[in-house]
């Protein structure tokens, strides 16, 4: 063994204790500013206890042996038993800490009986190898278990190993010497020992940082995801999500739909109930909206109150489905008293193939502006077809799958969207009534016309197969 006679192992011990302070005091104060962040607390808790321990073993020429020897133990088992545990929190992994809890217990068990009852130092020194090397294995084990696809996790878990190889080494050779805590510590062969100790744990507090880093980071980007008063996905989050979607049914050639909804009137419960409760009234309608939804959907405030719903692998006549039973979900919803009743304007559209963002939302939009044009608490629905003439997508509407119609709705089946110029003409599908836009010839441009009103050679229209974005 080397000799380090330049080298004094209390000092080795003195920086081995600040070193493993900074760490405790560096996770908790993560713990502090990120409560949920997993396994922070038990990381901060093992740093101070080998800070404590290390403390302990320094000043163990002045307390009783009995309080050294179970001191030093206790706080040398408590620090892997404690990475073991928050490496479990951290990882959600299903294993449970109690056989690791029992080892430990069993060991001080023993320790203390060698120590008070029957003064063994060879036993106490094999016992606390052996546990040693027990609870730190279990944490390198759960590293490995953790480490498929990621090199950095691979590599913590092998440096864990050596260190693991190094103890029992180290611990071995201790034994052998069967010396006092007072002579390992004047013993200049402990030296090199000790700076390897110091070392590991340099090493060991930076890849548990790397760790709770990485987590770190998507909890803040999670957090800058979603918005604060309702809880949904706010509009950088949700217009990243659309953008994913969208590419992923072009590349894969499903439908996607997306519902644009509106709270109507929702500036009155500002008004009247003041915005605490129009922050309550927020979040009660994205908790009922969001427990009607399916796993892959997404959902986000799109602005003030309007949000954004992003329906992957839904046909517009599912997505009809789905916001029925959200328009039924809201209006249950049990407000304050004196609150006016929540109800949702809804503009739904489909996308098509090869087709951006900006067209899909003008159409959403469009259908949400005709659904609060036409006295609010319905659906409307605007789909893409392709231009006969031109092969460029157009749009076609459909009136409100809404059996909550106004006498507007019911009683105005023709009507012309402004933005829009087209006519739109009803046809039978499927049980639900589908609007066809056709292009606004000479003699309508500008009025809105009746449909007995057609000349003779009025366009005829024919039922668009809803899958094609391209006319038949």
């Amino acid at each position: 063994m080397l000799s380090f006679t330049w080298v004094d192992n209390r000092t080795l011990l003195a920086c081995q204790a600040l070193l493993t302070a900074i760490f405790a005091v560096v996770f908790f104060s993560m713990k502090r500013m990120y409560p949920h962040l997993r396994g922070a607390g038990s990381f901060a808790l093992a740093f101070l206890a080998r800070c404590i321990g290390s403390i302990l073993f320094l000043i163990s020429m002045s307390l009783p042996n009995a309080v050294s020897v179970l001191g030093t133990g206790f706080f040398a088992f408590s620090v892997f038993l404690l990475f073991y545990s928050g490496s479990l929190r951290f990882f959600r992994s299903p294993r449970k800490i109690y056989p690791a809890v029992a080892v430990v217990s069993l060991a001080l068990l023993l320790l203390a009986y060698f120590t008070l009852v029957s003064d063994r130092p060879a036993y106490r020194a094999a016992i606390v190898i052996l546990t040693l090397f027990i609870v730190r294995s279990l944490v390198a084990i759960e590293l490995l278990r953790q480490s498929t696809g990621k090199p950095v996790l691979k590599l913590f878990a092998v440096c864990l190993i050596a260190y693991i190889i190094f103890g029992l080494h180290h611990g071995i050779h201790t034994f052998s010497l069967n010396s006092s805590i007072t002579a390992l510590l004047d013993d200049t062969t402990q030296a090199p020992a000790l700076i390897l100790n110091v070392l590991f744990v340099c090493i060991i507090g930076l890849f548990f940082l790397l760790m709770l880093g990485s987590e770190l980071l998507t909890v803040v980007e999670n957090q800058s995801l979603h918005d604060t008063v309702s809880g949904a996905l706010n509009r950088r989050g949700i217009d990243q999500r659309f953008a994913i979607e969208l590419e992923r049914a072009h590349r894969n050639n499903y439908t996607l739909s997306i519902a644009l909804i509106d709270i109507d009137h929702f500036k009155n419960i500002n008004d009247t109930a003041g915005h605490a409760a129009g922050d309550h009234a927020l979040r009660q309608v994205v908790e009922a909206i969001s427990s009607r939804l399916r796993s892959y959907d997404f959902f986000g405030r799109y602005g003030g109150d309007e949000f954004l719903l992003v329906l992957p692998q839904t046909s517009c006549q599912n997505a009809v489905k789905i916001t029925e039973r959200i328009q039924q979900a809201v209006a249950t919803l049990a407000l304050s008293k004196g609150a006016p009743l929540i109800t949702l304007s809804i503009g739904l559209t489909q996308a098509v193939p090869g087709e951006t963002v900006v067209p899909i939302m003008a159409r959403a939009d469009t259908a949400l502006y005709q659904a609060k044009h036409a006295g609010r608490n319905c659906n409307r629905i605007l789909l893409p077809i392709a231009n006969p003439v031109t092969d460029e997508t157009s749009a076609i509407a459909a009136p409100p799958i809404n059996h909550i119609a106004t006498p507007a709705i019911a009683t105005n089946r023709n009507w012309f969207f402004g933005r829009q110029k087209a006519v739109l003409l009803s046809e039978a599908f499927d049980g639900f009534i589908v609007k066809r836009a056709v292009e606004e010839p000479p003699y309508l441009r500008g009025e809105r016309s009746d449909p007995s009103a057609f000349p003779p050679n009025a366009p005829k229209n024919t039922l668009q197969n809803l899958s094609s974005p391209k006319a038949p």
